[in-house]
C-alpha cells in the first residue's frame, strides 16, 4: 500500500477514522487497499472590501452569517455588476449559487425592470435551486414573480410566468422546444432580459453541449430582435478550460473566476483494487468493483455513516442494490438496513426520483446507489462517505462525485474501487497521477453540421435567417441555409431565408442524445409507465426476451414496438440478466490524412458504422455464467463519425504466421482494447466515448458521436504516446496470459494449457506485446507461449445478421435486374 500523504490529523472526525480502520481490519483483504491520500482541511478565504450590492442584500448577508463573501463569490458578483460575462469554476459546495442570485436580486431591488433566465441541466436541480431562491426572495421581501417553467409546470403557472415572470427557471430542452419557438408570448422577458444563468456548465459537453451551444446562439438572436443584450453568468465544476468552454458554448468572451475561496473539510481518499482469484480450473480473474461496493456500503451505513455509491451504468446500480438486499436478508444484524438504502438513476419516473431525493434530504435514507444522475449539485443533505465503483470516465467526474461527501465542511471518506478496465488499473499502479492530474477539457463542437443544420431550421421557424446572423453562427451559415432552401425546407426571399416546411421543427430535435426518440417502458399488470430510455440504449437493452431491472426487480420484455417507441414489460424473477450481442461494419467514406508509421500506415477520416444487434446472451446473477442465447431481428444502428485507423504492414502480418492462425487477430483485439483505454487518458474523455473495430489487419478507433467530436484526432496526433502507454499497461499487468485488466474484454476467460478448453482469445497478451513492439520500432519480440494452449476459436452461437426487409427488397431488385440483362 502507498501512503501518499501524512496520516490523520486532530481535526478528523472520529467516526470516519474509526470506520476506515475497522474496514481495513474486517473488510479489506490483503493488498486490496493500494493507496491512501489525505487532503487536509482548508480555511475560507474571504473577500477584502465590499461589492456594489444593494444595502438590503448586504444587511441580509451579514444577518445570515455569510458576510464577508468568499473571495471567488465577491469577484464573480463584481464582474456581473460591471456588465461582464463571467464563468465561475470552483469545487462542489463552494457557494456558486450566490454568484448569480445576488446580482439578479440586486437588479430587481433597484427597480431596473430587469428580468432573468436561469438554465439548469435537470428538472431536479431547478427544483432545488428554486427552494434556495425562494427563501432569498422571501427574506428580502421582494415582490417579483419567480418560478419554474418545465414539463411538470401546471398550465396556470405557465401562463403566469409568460405574462409576469421576472425570474424564470427552466432547462435547455424547454428553452429550445417551448420558449424560443413561441418567443412572441415571452416578449416581456426577452425585451428586458438582463441576466442569463447557465448552471453546471461542465455537464454541457459532447452531444448535449454541442446542441446547447446552438440553443444559446438562437437565444442571443431572439434577444437582439427584442432589443436586449443580456449578461451571461456561468457556473461550473473544476475543469481545465472553463473560459474556452464558456466562450464556445455561449459565443461571447467571458471573465474566468477559478480561484476557489470556499472552506473545505478534510477528505481521505482510499484506492481499492479488488483481488485476483484463481478458479478451480486454474484460470485467474479479478473481482469486479460492484462486489466490493456490496460489502462496503452496508458496513458504512451500519456504522451510521451516510454514504453515496456511484455505479457506471443503470444495470450496475440495480445489481449492487439487489445483491446488498440479498445479503441483508440472510443476516439478521443487517436486515434493518433494507429500508435505509435505495437506488437512484435516470430512467426512473420524476415522482420516484423526487421521493428518493426527499428521503435523502430529510435523513430517512442512509445510503443510496446512484448513476451520475446524482453527480450534480442537488442538495441531498449531509453525506459522510462516497464509493466510486469503477472509473467514472474523467477526473472532473471523479472530483464531482467525491465532492458529494463532506458537503458541510466536515471530514469525509472516499473509496475509489477499481474495475477491470485498463484505465482503472492504470490509476491503481500510478495513484500519484490521479491526484496530480488536472481535470479534463470540456469539449463541444456546436458547429458540427449534423447538429447545427437542425438548429438552423429551428432558428428559421423563429425568425427569418439573414446574412447578419453569421456573427452568431459563423461562416458556414449561408451555405447551409442555401442547401436547406434547395431541399425546400427553407425559402429565400430578398436575402432572407424563411421556414416553409410543415410541422414544428424543434419537437423533432432532442438535445440529450444523437437520436431524436426515447422508448417509453410500460409495465403490464399494474398497467403503468415505469420509465424511459433513449433510442440507442433501448435498442440494446429493451428487445423482446430482454431482462429489464427496475428497483432491483427483474422484468421480462414481452413486446417491443420500435416504430412507436413503446416497450411492454412484465415482472418476473429470472435469476439472470441479458446482454445484447452485436456485429459491426465500418466503411471509410472520406480519408482526410494518412502517413506511414513503424509497422504500418495510419489514417484519419470519416467513416460509416453499422451495428447489427444479432442476438443476446443470458448471464446468471453472481456467477456470471452464460446460460443461454437468443436470436434477434432488429433494424441496424447507423452512425456517421470520425475514426483513426491503422493498417498493419504486410511484413508484420507475415511474421505472425509462425505463431498460429489466430495470433494476429488476438493481438489486434488486445491492441485495440489497450489503445482505446489509454487514448481516453490522453484525450481527456470517457472510454465510453470511443469504440473500436477489427477488420482483417486494420484497427479502427472511432468517436461514438455523429460527425465526430475530436477524440479520434487526438489518437492520430498522439499515436506514438498512446502506443507507449498501451505497452506499459500490458507489461505492468500481473496476469500471465492476458486478462480484462489489460487486453481482454470484461468477463473473458483465458485458459492455461494445463486445462484444455475453448479459447476466445488465444495468447492475447503476448500477441498484443508483439504488435506493440513492431509498431514502436523496438525490434523483434519473441512471445512466450509456454503457458498457453493454441487452440481453434469456437465462437458462441450468434446468428448471422440478416437484411431488414427494405434492404432485402432493394438487393433483390438489383439482382433481378442483373439477371434480365
Amino acid at each position: 500500500m502507498i501512503q501518499l500523504s501524512p496520516g490523520a490529523d486532530s481535526s478528523s472526525s472520529p467516526s470516519i477514522d474509526e470506520a476506515l480502520q475497522s474496514i481495513r481490519r474486517r473488510v479489506a483483504r490483503r493488498d486490496e487497499i493500494r493507496a491512501i491520500e489525505h487532503v487536509p482541511a482548508r480555511a475560507a478565504r474571504h473577500a477584502e472590501g465590499t461589492v456594489d450590492l444593494d444595502e438590503r442584500i448586504l444587511a441580509h448577508l451579514e444577518k445570515s452569517g455569510v458576510w464577508p463573501l468568499w473571495s471567488h463569490q465577491a469577484e464573480a458578483v463584481q464582474h456581473v455588476l460591471d456588465g461582464r460575462h463571467v464563468v465561475v469554476a470552483s469545487s462542489t459546495a463552494s457557494g456558486k449559487t450566490y454568484c448569480y442570485n445576488l446580482p439578479v436580486l440586486d437588479a430587481v431591488l433597484r427597480g431596473d425592470n430587469a428580468y432573468a433566465l436561469y438554465l439548469f441541466p435537470t428538472k431536479a436541480l431547478a427544483q432545488d435551486q428554486m427552494r434556495t431562491l425562494g427563501r432569498l426572495i422571501a427574506d428580502l421581501d421582494i415582490k417579483a414573480e419567480a418560478g419554474i417553467y418545465d414539463g411538470d409546470t401546471e398550465p396556470v403557472m405557465r401562463q403566469r410566468l409568460r405574462k409576469n415572470g421576472r425570474i424564470v427557471l427552466t432547462n435547455p430542452d424547454m428553452l429550445h422546444a417551448a420558449i424560443l419557438p413561441h418567443h412572441g408570448g415571452w416578449a416581456g422577458l426577452f425585451s428586458n432580459l438582463k441576466y442569463v444563468v447557465v448552471d453546471e456548465m461542465h455537464t454541457l459537453r459532447g452531444i448535449f453541449g454541442s446542441h446547447v451551444g446552438n440553443v444559446m446562439r438562437r437565444l442571443r438572436r431572439i434577444c437582439r430582435h427584442y432589443g436586449s443584450d443580456p449578461v451571461f453568468i456561468g457556473a461550473s465544476a473544476t475543469i481545465a478550460n472553463p473560459g474556452e468552454h464558456a466562450s464556445r458554448l455561449l459565443g461571447v468572451d467571458v471573465e474566468v473566476v477559478d480561484q476557489d475561496g470556499a472552506p473545505r473539510g478534510k477528505k481521505t481518499y482510499v484506492l481499492w483494487n479488488p483481488p485476483i482469484f484463481t478458479r478451480d480450473d486454474g484460470t485467474s480473474f479479478r473481482k469486479g468493483a460492484p462486489s466490493v461496493a456490496v460489502r462496503l456500503l452496508p458496513e458504512l451505513v451500519r456504522r451510521g455513516i451516510k454514504t453515496i455509491c456511484f455505479g457506471r451504468a443503470r444495470n450496475t446500480v440495480e445489481l449492487i442494490l439487489r445483491y446488498i438486499r440479498e445479503r441483508a436478508r440472510d443476516r439478521k444484524s443487517h436486515q434493518d438496513l433494507l429500508p435505509r438504502i435505495e437506488a437512484y438513476r435516470g430512467g426512473y419516473l420524476p415522482s420516484e426520483r423526487r421521493a428518493i431525493e426527499s428521503r435523502l434530504f430529510g435523513g430517512d435514507l442512509d445510503g443510496v446507489v446512484a448513476t451520475s444522475a446524482l453527480e450534480l449539485g442537488i442538495d441531498i443533505g449531509g453525506l459522510d462517505a462516497c464509493l466510486i465503483a469503477g472509473w467514472p470516465g474523467s477526473v472532473s467526474s471523479f472530483l464531482q462525485q467525491a465532492g458529494r461527501a463532506g458537503r458541510r465542511n466536515d471530514s469525509s471518506l472516499v473509496f475509489f474501487i477499481a474495475g477491470q478496465e485498463p484505465v482503472d488499473q492504470f490509476f491503481m499502479r500510478h495513484p500519484d497521477v490521479l491526484f496530480e492530474r488536472s481535470p479534463e477539457h470540456a469539449i463541444i463542437e456546436w458547429s458540427n453540421p449534423y447538429i447545427m443544420v437542425r438548429h438552423l431550421v429551428c432558428a428559421a421557424y423563429e425568425l427569418p435567417i439573414e446574412e447578419k446572423d453569421e456573427t452568431l453562427f459563423g461562416e458556414n451559415l449561408l451555405p447551409m441555409v442555401r442547401m436547406l432552401a434547395e431541399d425546400s425546407r427553407l425559402k429565400e426571399t430578398a436575402g432572407k431565408f424563411y421556414y416553409v416546411d410543415n410541422g414544428y421543427p424543434a419537437q423533432d430535435v432532442k438535445l440529450r442524445t444523437a437520436s431524436d426518440e426515447n422508448f417509453t417502458i410500460f409495465e403490464m399488470g399494474p398497467e403503468k409507465i415505469v420509465g424511459e430510455l433513449d433510442y440507442v440504449a433501448g435498442m440494446l437493452s429493451l428487445y423482446e426476451q430482454a431482462v429489464y431491472i427496475h428497483r432491483t426487480e427483474t422484468h421480462l420484455v414481452e413486446r417491443m414496438d420500435y416504430v412507436n417507441k413503446i416497450v411492454h414489460i412484465r415482472r418476473k424473477e429470472t435469476g439472470y440478466y441479458t446482454q445484447a450481442l452485436c456485429q459491426k461494419q465500418v466503411t471509410v467514406r472520406d480519408e482526410w490524412e494518412h502517413g506511414d508509421v513503424n509497422g504500418g500506415r495510419l489514417s484519419l477520416g470519416e467513416v460509416d458504422v453499422v451495428t447489427h444487434i444479432t442476438g443476446f446472451k443470458k448471464v446468471r446473477f453472481h456467477t456470471l455464467e452464460n446460460i443461454g442465447y437468443g436470436k434477434l431481428d432488429l433494424p441496424p444502428l447507423e452512425l456517421d463519425t470520425v475514426a483513426m485507423y491503422l493498417d498493419v504492414a504486410d511484413d508484420v502480418v507475415r511474421t505472425t504466421d509462425a505463431y498460429g492462425p489466430d495470433f494476429l487477430r488476438s493481438g489486434l483485439h488486445g491492441l485495440a482494447r489497450l489503445f482505446r483505454q489509454m487514448l481516453s487518458i490522453q484525450a481527456f474523455c470517457d472510454p465510453g466515448d470511443l469504440d473500436t473495430f477489427i477488420d482483417g489487419q486494420r484497427v479502427y478507433v472511432y468517436d461514438l458521436y455523429p460527425g465526430g467530436i475530436g477524440f479520434s484526432e487526438v489518437g492520430y496526433e498522439k499515436f506514438q504516446t498512446v502506443l507507449e502507454a498501451s505497452l506499459e499497461a500490458a507489461v505492468d499487468c500481473d496476469c500471465a496470459a492476458g486478462c480484462p485488466s489489460c487486453v481482454l474484454p470484461a468477463n473473458t476467460r483465458v485458459e492455461t494449457y494445463m486445462e484444455p478448453a475453448i479459447l476466445e482469445y488465444p495468447y492475447p497478451k503476448e500477441a498484443a506485446r508483439f504488435l506493440l513492439h513492431a509498431l514502436l520500432g523496438m525490434g523483434a519480440y519473441e512471445p512466450d507461449l509456454s503457458g498457453v494452449q493454441i487452440r481453434e476459436v469456437v465462437a458462441p452461437p450468434v446468428p448471422e445478421p440478416e437484411l431488414d426487409p427494405r434492404t432485402e427488397r432493394k438487393v433483390d431488385k438489383v439482382i433481378r435486374g442483373m439477371k434480365d440483362r
